[in-house]
């Protein structure tokens, strides 16, 4: 391999056909853009040479220090290309150096949806980098025919920055026999498992990928995931043996099922890192304190749900029923910016596992052991019409305590759990708050245990303003009372069942 830093881009001329409106060709816009953007990060000027069919030299392979491909059906008949680029894969890893410091020397680039594993099995094992839309609604892949628009800043140009910055990487790593590289050293505690996803979160996790790395954090897969369902399995496990965390991002899409399962490969994921984080309990309580290994699960349900199936529905309440009985995993659906803080609170102090006291705002609702603490929970978008039943509740005697709504969303989540896990029992506020939200809280009650309760709830409830057209037998199979559900005004006799059950 060369060390003078050029760059081939292969490609098929049939792929670079001009585009309707006088547009050049898609490779022509695809390597402009990217020596722009390897310009602009390296001030330097690496040069990408095109090589169609018509001058290709397999020869001339070992001049460079990046491949990239562009892989299509057209680029796939050229049989002297493919087995060419076979012939090459296969010699870098017999030499140890298919890959530059983590990151692979060849760039498998898809302008369309294209399987090429087939046409090019020595490389099955890297990563796409995929420059296209897939419609979330339809299914639908669209090629990028302009490149400029919220579309296309979204999703071709963020994955073409990071190709470039992947580019710069295998340009400045060090060979293989000159020493292990950086990449390969990160330590477990700065490895991340971020799951794959149905197509319409697949711009969300580039974003959260994006800025794991850039923040020195080794983000597994990095390989392409096989696909059948048993060697998928095993590959998943032994990736998580290296994390300290796994992402999960869920959207309105299943995703797609490998051969063998009648599972999506999301749903596959989430259920091997949920056995792994079983795995990882039972094993820390056998372990010392100092030979613990921590591992936590985030499974990120996104808000803005709209078009679901049942299928959905019921893997993503399965989610979040499997989560609730580990203080390990939790189900989030927040903004994607507060996923962002919380995984950075996670991996940079510890998350949950960071031990915390002096924070505003838990100071002065500490309880003495004779007065009841009842953990009254509401959206803050209802925290103006609690007032008349706090108050009712304050002059039974009872200590009533509430979510913080302002500060650091870390804090605020730390005081939430500390109340779960402080409180005798809970009442959940149901007035201007979606159902999603409510059914959050009722499995942060199921989990309180997880944040170190002792003993259970004495009593739990949901307390609804006015009637609500839900699932009753929801708040049954949580065993939680609902309250108020006949009345749009608060009236003390709405909590007569509750108050018995505690004073009882």
């Amino acid at each position: 391999m060369s060390s003078n830093r050029t760059i081939a881009l292969i490609y098929s001329e049939q792929d670079d056909a001009q585009i309707e409106g006088g547009i050049k060709g898609w490779v022509t816009n695809f390597h402009k853009f990217l020596s722009t953007l390897m310009y602009q990060i390296t001030r330097e000027n690496p040069e990408i040479k095109l090589i169609s069919e018509s001058d290709f030299s397999a020869a001339e392979l070992d001049n460079y220090s990046v491949i990239l491909a562009v892989l299509t059906p057209n680029l796939a008949k050229e049989k002297v290309i493919i087995n060419a680029l076979n012939s090459h894969g296969k010699k870098l890893k017999s030499q140890g150096r298919i890959l530059a410091d983590g990151v692979a020397r060849f760039f498998k680039v898809l302008k369309r949806p294209f399987d090429p594993d087939e046409h090019l099995p020595e490389l099955e094992d890297l990563l796409t980098y995929d420059f296209y839309l897939v419609d979330p609604l339809t299914g639908d892949p669209q090629e990028f025919t302009r490149f400029f628009g919220s579309d296309a800043e979204r999703s071709y140009w963020m994955k073409l920055v990071d190709m470039a910055y992947d580019i710069n990487h295998v340009l400045h790593a060090k060979e293989a026999d000159e020493g292990s590289g950086s990449y390969d050293t990160i330590p477990r505690e700065k490895t991340v498992y971020l799951a794959s996803t149905g197509v319409d979160m697949v711009i969300q996790r580039d974003i959260i990928k994006r800025e794991l790395i850039r923040h020195g954090y080794k983000v597994l897969p990095d390989h392409s995931l096989p696909k059948e369902a048993k060697a998928l399995d095993r590959m998943v496990r032994d990736d998580l043996e290296r994390c300290r965390l796994s992402i999960h991002l869920v959207g309105e899409d299943y995703g797609y099922k490998p051969r063998g399962s009648e599972l999506s490969v999301v749903d596959m994921q989430n259920r091997v890192a949920s056995d792994h984080t079983y795995q990882m309990v039972e094993k820390n309580k056998k372990a010392k304190d100092g030979e613990k290994e921590l591992f936590s699960r985030l499974i990120w349900v996104s808000p803005d749900l709209k078009n679901v199936t049942e299928r959905q529905k019921i893997f993503i309440e399965d989610l979040k029923s499997d989560a609730a009985s580990l203080e390990e995993a939790e189900v989030l659906q927040i903004p994607l910016q507060e996923l962002k803080t919380i995984i950075r609170e996670e991996l940079v102090t510890g998350g949950r596992f960071n031990i915390r006291k002096d924070i505003k705002g838990l100071s002065d609702q500490k309880k003495d052991e004779k007065t009841k603490m009842i953990y009254l929970i509401a959206d803050k978008r209802d925290v103006n019409d609690i007032d008349d039943l706090q108050s009712y509740l304050k002059d039974k005697g009872f200590n009533v305590v509430s979510p913080s709504y302002e500060g650091d969303l870390v804090d605020l989540r730390y005081i939430h759990q500390e109340n779960l896990r402080r409180c005798d029992a809970s009442i959940i506020y149901f007035g201007q708050a979606t159902e999603d939200w409510i059914k959050t809280k009722l499995q942060d009650l199921l989990k309180a245990p997880g944040f170190g309760r002792e003993k259970p709830l004495e009593a739990k409830a949901v307390y609804f303003k006015g009637q609500k057209d839900v699932d009753m037998e929801h708040y049954k199979k949580n065993n939680a009372m609902v309250l108020g559900n006949n009345g749009g005004t608060f009236s003390p006799e709405h909590l007569k069942p509750f108050l018995t059950k505690i004073e009882s």
